[in-house]
């Protein structure tokens, strides 16, 4: 039991020590995810259609 309320007596002390971001990085960081995320799904998506129209031509 003490080797459990010193973990968390440490865990709370490095807790102390966390530097977070600030907003703006939080917004831009949030931003460039959101942006990457709509960019490669759309691209991806892109890759699907042109796959499936060229797959429906050797098919029939």
């Amino acid at each position: 039991m003490d080797r459990a309320k010193l973990f968390f007596k440490e865990v709370k002390i490095e807790a102390k020590r966390i530097t977070w971001p600030e907003r703006k990085q939080v917004l831009i960081s949030t931003a460039t995810v959101v942006f990457l995320s709509l960019f490669i799904g759309a691209y991806l998506g892109l890759l699907d259609m042109i796959y499936n129209f060229i797959i429906s031509i050797i098919l029939r």
